[in-house]
């Protein structure tokens, strides 16, 4: 038998799975860690934490199993898109990684979008600018820190930074470059024209090789503390975006998978890059060759429902919640929930885009209130689905993916409210094991995607069916939905 290890580094914890060649889960562990949040607005990490994190989740994994180490053939990564890691020539970081989620560069994204203009950076990027890419993070550090920067020899990514620890090999991929707003996945390289924008040159970021490609072996000391054989194989990794897909089989044009956790995101592969003229969606390389994807991305989903708990009902479970919001009506009684508590992308794209309740009234209660928010986030996510749709893209079957596949509510809410069946993913922890997949296709376990698919990932479960009344209610309530947001930024303005 042939083992596979996967490592997600994620933004408030890394997950590591061993699986064997069909795909069988043997043992996972998993390590949180903090956002620092130095000043309002600011989000970061030390990158040191992602490395003990992986050597610690990895030394667990290996340490609940009794497998020979001899046949585990490859570790593939998986990591956290956009963040950004400042490295000196000596290689070490010269200070925290700014996250993903740090929104200290708006002024930037507007200085940007303004000097290159939406149809330049299209073709130039395929993408929208967003506050926490590389590219913003990077010119509000020119702005704000030049001595840093004058020192900067090298900017990775997370899962970039914690491979060049472990094997000692600067590299990415194209599915987490064509995350920086640096990179053009329409060709699959750097991007001369937004390098020259930044004032960056060309070796101050990383080759890139494909997603699969071995990158090098564990060397001595981290495969000492991490359980494992000195040069076991470590191949670039990719995007979580694309890892998750992996692990659930979204290769093919078709298939959208829907994933609702912290924030939610609508990933739909295709077989050429093809960007929307509007920027409302983003264009990524998939982690495999002749393969890109679109796609659309709300801010606060999960963290919606978090934030409501924590501020109004602590110590309640999130079951228990869904269990009410499941016994009021739909399109509760003409109650909305906004679900922008940290600005938001698609289709928006404005960092200053703010949460509302509209149409609260006496009568609403607990109940009501947790159903507009879950009700609120898939309408937000319809949003992004109805671009797609509209770009031509093709929606044979709508996966149904992350943590919120635990509650029926919340997959009964996408059947009825994007009027389509929604079929359940079975993967467990589907991005580390889509980068065990990854390498297994890296290191000859599997011929190729389809060979790892076929023969590793479970098929999705019985679908979910949209209730013919309820989502006839649901569509008029959705157009309602559209007009709030336009008529609250004039209200802004």
């Amino acid at each position: 038998m042939t083992y596979l290890i996967g490592i997600d580094i994620g933004t408030s914890s890394t997950k590591t799975v061993l699986v064997d060649e069909t795909g069988r889960l043997l043992s996972w562990a998993g390590q949180e860690y903090p956002i620092e949040m130095p000043k309002a607005d600011w989000s970061e990490q030390q990158p040191a934490v992602w490395l003990k994190a992986a050597l610690s989740t990895l030394r667990q994994v290996m340490q609940r199993t009794e497998v020979d180490l001899r046949q585990v053939a490859g570790i593939g990564l998986a990591g956290q898109m956009h963040s950004m890691v400042c490295l000196g020539a000596d290689g070490k970081a010269l200070r925290p990684a700014i996250l993903w989620a740090d929104r200290r560069s708006s002024a930037q994204v507007q200085q940007l979008a303004e000097k290159i203009g939406l149809e330049q950076l299209g073709n130039w990027t395929g993408n929208p600018l967003a506050v926490g890419f590389m590219l913003p993070s990077w010119m509000w550090l020119r702005e704000h820190e030049p001595e840093l920067c004058a020192a900067t020899r090298t900017l990775l990514l997370p899962k970039d930074e914690v491979r060049y620890r472990l094997i000692g090999r600067l590299g990415s991929d194209p599915s987490d470059a064509s995350s920086t707003s640096l990179f053009d996945p329409h060709t699959r390289r750097w991007s001369e024209p937004m390098l020259q924008m930044a004032g960056l040159s060309l070796e101050q970021l990383p080759p890139v090789d494909d997603s699969a490609q071995v990158a090098g072996g564990l060397l001595a000391e981290m495969a000492v503390t991490g359980g494992l054989l000195e040069g076991t194989p470590v191949v670039f990794g990719g995007s979580d975006q694309s890892m998750q897909a992996l692990g659930q089989g979204l290769v093919e044009p078709g298939m959208i998978s829907c994933t609702i956790g912290t924030g939610g995101q609508l990933f739909a592969p295709l077989s050429r890059p093809v960007h929307d003229s509007r920027l409302r969606l983003h264009l990524f390389c998939h982690a495999l060759p002749g393969r890109w994807h679109l796609l659309a991305a709300i801010l606060s989903a999960g963290l919606a429902l978090r934030w409501l708990r924590d501020q109004l009902w602590p110590g309640s479970s999130y079951q228990e919640l869904a269990n009410a919001a499941a016994e009021v009506e739909a399109a509760t009684q003409g109650l909305f929930f906004l679900p922008y508590l940290a600005g938001e992308r698609t289709p928006h794209m404005d960092p200053q885009a703010s949460g509302a309740f509209l149409g609260l009234r006496l009568n609403h209660g607990r109940a009501h209130l947790v159903r507009a928010v879950m009700e609120g986030v898939v309408f937000a996510l319809r949003q992004g689905l109805d671009l797609m749709v509209e770009m031509g893209t093709p929606v044979e079957r709508l996966l149904a993916a992350g943590g919120a596949t635990r509650h029926p509510l919340w997959l009964q809410l996408q059947a009825d409210i994007f009027g389509r069946p929604v079929y359940p993913g079975q993967a467990q922890e589907a991005t580390a094991c889509g980068a065990a997949l990854l390498a297994g296709i890296g290191t000859g376990v599997y011929r190729n995607a389809e060979d790892a698919i076929r023969k590793a990932v479970r098929p999705p479960g019985e679908p979910v069916w949209p209730e013919p009344k309820r989502s006839e209610r649901y569509q008029e309530a959705y157009q309602q939905f559209c007009r709030f947001y336009p008529a609250l930024l004039e209200a802004r303005q």
